[in-house]
């Protein structure tokens, strides 16, 4: 993780305070209300975040709505939309409106990061090798549908998904 070394700023999901990220790495670094609640949780590091919030490094802020709107949209166009929720959500319209590195080690998180050429860094040494687009489809009757669809309307059947992958 090369970047733990830099001064940059990056926004973080729920996986990069997971792995140590804010604590581990210089910076000022923000994160959106929905991923903090996620977070907030994490006993043994509850006051190093706090101090994080308090010294400025740690920053907590919501994006526009014109952003999650955005988000929204490119996810239902990936197939991306049922596995997002609305911390994913939150954090990708946060680093679109702040043009800053995202970190992120969510596949459906960064499949769309790479499709709004939102920068992305892994806590990892895997990250993104293919931007995915999801297909939504019956395995009875083979018929697709959108992206939000659970079950098929024709035969009764769960759906299931399967991407076309494309080289980033």
């Amino acid at each position: 993780m090369d970047f733990l070394n830099s001064d940059s700023s990056y926004i973080l999901d729920a996986g990069a305070f997971y792995a140590g990220i804010p604590f581990l790495s210089s910076g000022s670094h923000f994160t959106t209300e929905a991923v903090f609640s996620e977070v907030r949780h994490i006993k043994r590091s509850h006051a190093a975040i706090e101090a994080l919030i308090d010294s400025g490094n740690l920053r907590i802020v919501e994006p526009d709505q014109k952003d999650i709107d955005e988000v929204v949209a490119i996810a239902r166009k990936t197939g991306d939309s049922a596995k997002l929720s609305e911390a994913d959500i939150s954090i990708l319209a946060l680093a679109l409106s702040l043009k800053t590195t995202l970190v992120t080690d969510d596949y459906a998180v960064a499949n769309v990061a790479t499709v709004m050429k939102i920068p992305i860094r892994s806590t990892s040494a895997k990250g993104i090798k293919e931007v995915r687009k999801w297909i939504t489809y019956c395995s009875a009757c083979s018929r697709t549908f959108g992206p939000d669809a659970k079950e098929c309307p024709l035969c009764g059947n769960k759906l299931s998904r399967k991407y076309k992958k494309k080289t980033v």
